[in-house]
């Protein structure tokens, strides 16, 4: 992959450009393309362009208007493409000037490396989608002219949270660079990882390992399917597994060993030879779909159909199999569908029956008096809902990311829910935004009296909005805590808890805590 921006400025689509900042970054490469509105300011989009979400080597088309050009050349927004990986976002505008952009964007950019590109719509009936397919046109010629990519793919998985470095997660950038829908086949002729391009591409993986024999291994020609797919075996170096390649367009011998070459090292690196493939979780979270639909047939649980899950994380000296015993034997009075095990330090609890809210308050009780000294160095996290495969794996994530975040939220709490998790996960990405409101919250706390923010934070984060509560966190009389909330409500023309009025609020008070963690200043008088 060498399709640089420099070689993208000579399309006819791109040809009338001017290049406004980030000029080093004129060789940087892209491997893919998209449109971002910057008007739009919805959950999903703010959602996709996170560094875990969204793709690197990505370039942005977007036009402006006069009312929206601010947006599009925001220092903050900026900054967030930048840590996306983005190289960089080409402007289309209407008019024969060509636009200025503001000293401080445009030495944000270059510091970045990030191109700030103008293009003049110069054909009224253009689209972006005429844009989109002459550039990846351009980037699709290149991969078959230059398949080597093992560097660049290993590279980008090593990049990734830790959770996400897989051999599946190889497989799906293959996929996508290839073209084409991919198995690896281990010698004892099953399916190990497999991946369908695109996405929604029906696949017959168990239809096509009945034909696997009579494809000539790594040999020049495919087989042909009566629906036109073509069909390529290869065997990985030094190994006795294979790979599948199934497409429309026939792949090249160079290809396919640049793909195996890929793979293995992928398997290598994070392939688990040393751990136990008997581990359904593993399989699971991994993302190794074929084997763990085999494990839960052998273990008589289907991922698919999982309803509730929790997570239990100790510290590494904890006596895991006295733990696991006991957790599995107090979750089994509320259900008898349930699988568990341990995967880097936490314990995962699987039920294919959906635990009532009394269930899981029964469930914490019982927990915390079998074995207090034990309970206070575990940290759980339920999800009462969970939608099976892809939801097990979300559960985990947002447990690896954001589970700190949460417990520098809610510090008193050893038991979270998956929405506290999400609650701190918008709390973080506030703070990493530094949005305009949360500026204005953060400056309205720090002008506030130390004792109103306490006890804001002991009411609404501390305890369920319970004032009795509340003044034993904070030694205080319940009366106290009334005058306070009334003054709190006086300040603020709402009364806190109260929503949607104090969506806001929890959030700023979250982001608060995240950022002076539990070390408050001497309370101030009243």
């Amino acid at each position: 992959m060498s399709v640089r921006v420099r070689d993208l400025l000579k399309l006819p689509t791109l040809s009338r450009s001017h290049i406004a900042a980030g000029e080093a970054g004129l060789d940087r490469i892209v491997s893919t393309v998209s449109v971002i509105d910057f008007t739009a300011t919805s959950v999903a989009q703010r959602e996709f362009y996170q560094p875990e979400n969204s793709a690197n080597e990505q370039l942005l088309l977007t036009s402006i208007e006069q009312d929206n050009y601010d947006l599009v050349t925001d220092c903050a927004k900026i900054e967030q493409l930048a840590k996306t990986g983005c190289v960089g976002v080409v402007i289309y505008y209407v008019g024969e000037r060509v636009p200025s952009l503001p000293a401080e964007i445009k030495e944000t950019a270059d510091r970045l490396n990030f191109l700030m590109i103008f293009a003049q719509e110069t054909q009224k009936n253009m689209t972006y989608s005429a844009v989109i397919s002459e550039i990846m046109f351009a980037i699709f010629q290149d991969r078959m002219r230059h398949p080597s990519f093992a560097p660049t793919i290993i590279g980008r998985v090593s990049a990734m949270p830790e959770y996400r470095r897989s051999v599946g997660e190889v497989l799906k950038l293959l996929a996508e660079q290839v073209q084409a829908s991919l198995a690896v086949i281990d010698d004892q002729g099953e399916i190990v990882y497999r991946e369908n391009w695109p996405k929604e591409a029906v696949v017959n993986w168990e239809s096509l390992l009945n034909v696997v024999e009579k494809i000539d291994m790594n040999g020049e020609l495919p087989v042909t399917t009566s629906d036109g797919m073509k069909i390529t075996h290869w065997r990985l170096p030094n190994s006795e597994d294979t790979i599948l390649f199934v497409g429309q367009q026939t792949v090249t011998n160079l290809t396919c060993e640049r793909v195996a070459e890929t793979l293995q090292t992928a398997l290598n690196l994070w392939g688990d030879q040393n751990q136990d493939d008997q581990n359904l979780i593993r399989a699971i979270i991994q993302g190794q779909v074929v084997r763990a639909a085999k494990l839960g047939r052998q273990y008589r649980f289907d991922p698919k159909n999982t309803q509730a899950a929790l997570i239990v994380s100790c510290p590494n000296d904890v006596n895991k199999t006295k733990l696991k015993k006991w957790v599995d034997q107090l979750t089994a009075q509320y259900t008898d569908q349930l699988i568990s095990d341990w995967y880097n330090d936490q314990l995962i609890v699987l039920s294919q029956k959906t635990l009532s809210y009394q269930n899981w308050q029964n469930w914490e009780a019982e927990f915390k008096k079998d074995d207090q000294q034990l309970a206070a160095q575990c940290v759980v996290v339920e999800a009462a809902v969970v939608d099976g495969f892809g939801g097990i794996q979300r559960l985990y994530q947002l447990v690896s990311q954001y589970l700190p975040a949460a417990r520098t939220i809610l510090p008193h709490r050893l038991f979270f829910k998956q929405a506290d998790l999400e609650f701190a996960r918008g709390c973080q990405r506030e703070l990493q935004e530094e949005g305009t409101e949360v500026i204005r919250w953060q400056k309205r706390l720090d002008s506030m009296q130390h004792n109103l923010v306490e006890t804001l934070m002991a009411f609404l984060l501390d305890t369920p909005q319970n004032i009795e509560q509340a003044g034993d966190l904070l030694y205080v009389h319940r009366n106290t805590i009334k005058y306070r909330l009334n003054k709190i409500s006086n300040r603020f023309g709402f009364v806190p808890g109260v929503m949607p009025e104090s969506f806001e609020l929890y959030q700023a008070l979250g982001v608060h805590r995240l950022l002076r963690g539990n070390d408050e200043p001497n309370e101030l008088s009243e």
